[in-house]
């Protein structure tokens, strides 16, 4: 079959349409990213609320290494320090359960789009 061009002169036949490949950030990708952004900031938040803890626990002593200090804690220090979390609960909770309902349903996303 010859194929003629808009000007009437003849034209190579069209060349089997190959299949678009996917954009790199598309699909479970740029899901796999979404999650990886949510669960980076779900860390920032908790290392936060750990740090204004701790600082409640040890009521203005300077840190060191909170993490060996606790063993070394009395009720007192664990008291403040649970009392501090539960104030903070308010500021750091809702957000933290936010990422982590988002982060559940974009995992499950990502499960159907690679069962299909």
């Amino acid at each position: 079959m010859i194929h003629l061009s808009p000007d009437g002169g003849a034209m190579s036949p069209p060349s089997p349409a190959r299949p678009a490949l996917p954009h790199p950030f598309s699909g479970p990708m740029l899901l796999t990213l979404q999650i990886a952004a949510r669960r980076a900031r779900l860390d920032e938040l908790e290392a936060e609320m750990i740090v204004a803890c701790e600082a409640a626990a040890l009521s203005g002593r300077p840190q060191t290494s909170a993490a060996s200090d606790r063993e070394r804690w009395n009720r007192t220090t664990w008291h403040r320090y649970l009392a501090a979390a539960m104030r903070l609960e308010a500021t750091y909770g809702p957000r933290m359960r936010r990422l982590h309902q988002e982060i559940g349903q974009l995992e499950r996303l990502k499960t159907l789009l690679t069962t299909f």
